[in-house]
């Protein structure tokens, strides 16, 4: 998979900084996303390490 084949979603401020050209240790979340001309790309969600998502989704 290229770069041009993904696009990388990071929480800012963070515990740490979200690694985008390897594996990450948030263990990233990766949604398929269909371009305009049929093919995929891959949209790579990184998770936070100091659990906001789950304050997030409460509000």
């Amino acid at each position: 998979m290229t770069t041009a084949d993904e696009a990388h979603v990071v929480p800012l401020n963070d515990l740490i900084e979200h690694d985008t050209e390897g594996d990450c240790v948030c263990v990233p979340e990766a949604r398929p996303v269909t371009r305009d001309d049929g093919s995929i790309a891959w949209l790579m969600v990184h998770h936070s390490l100091d659990g906001r998502e789950t304050s997030e989704q409460l509000q």
